[in-house]
């Protein structure tokens, strides 16, 4: 027969087990688009994903004022005040994003880009600076002898990309990327695969949010 200490242990440890579960559910909330995001200034991905940013009052350097987003691309480092009243500095590069008035934003290619669309595989777009070749060849493309020219010029053109909310990697928006984020699910993953590629193309949402309801995402309260 089983010690009674045994026993007594055993019922306590699923006691405490039951509980810290019970706590850790009512400590977060599954994501619909009535959540709203704590303000604050995420220093890393995981700060994002535990809904711990730092709040923007406590920032020492910039300042919070209406200028902060834009001054705080060009400073070096952040100073701020930690939850014991510590002053802190950090490399803005460590920088992730921030969220205000409930929505959260992305620092990507220099600038903060919102992050509208959220889910376990999330969605935004940025502006981005792109270079495009342009080969000239007049009437001599034929002549081997011939070395065509090659002209530059630069655009600013919209890039779409994911976020993989379960480990913060970045990719860019299409259908090859899916398909790599939702390999973990064989059923929407053989679903999506064995389309067309053309179809493929154009169902990309449809299965990023085929995914995501399946697959729902839970932050911080």
């Amino acid at each position: 027969m089983l010690n009674k200490r045994f026993i007594l242990f055993l019922l306590l440890a699923i006691t405490f087990s039951l509980a810290s579960a019970q706590q850790n559910e009512a400590d977060t909330v599954r994501y619909d688009y009535s959540f709203s995001f704590n303000n604050g200034l995420y220093t890393s991905f995981y700060s994002f994903r535990n809904n711990a940013p730092i709040p923007f009052e406590r920032f020492v350097s910039p300042t919070f004022d209406e200028k902060f987003f834009k001054n705080i691309l060009k400073c070096e480092t952040i100073s701020y005040y930690d939850e014991n009243g510590t002053l802190n500095e950090i490399p803005r590069k460590l920088i992730w994003g921030y969220a205000s008035n409930g929505k959260p934003n992305i620092l990507w290619a220099g600038k903060f880009n919102l992050i509208p669309y959220i889910g376990t595989i999330s969605h935004f777009m940025s502006t981005e600076t792109v270079t495009r070749y342009i080969n000239s060849t007049g009437t001599m493309m034929y002549d081997p002898m011939y070395i065509p020219s090659t002209q530059t010029y630069t655009t600013e053109e919209l890039m779409h990309y994911f976020i993989d909310m379960n480990t913060g990697n970045i990719t860019s928006y299409g259908s090859n990327s899916l398909l790599e984020l939702i390999k973990d699910d064989s059923e929407i993953y053989e679903e999506y695969a064995s389309l067309r590629k053309r179809k493929r193309n154009r169902s990309v949402m449809e299965y990023v949010q085929k995914y995501n309801k399946k697959h729902p995402i839970y932050f911080n309260k």
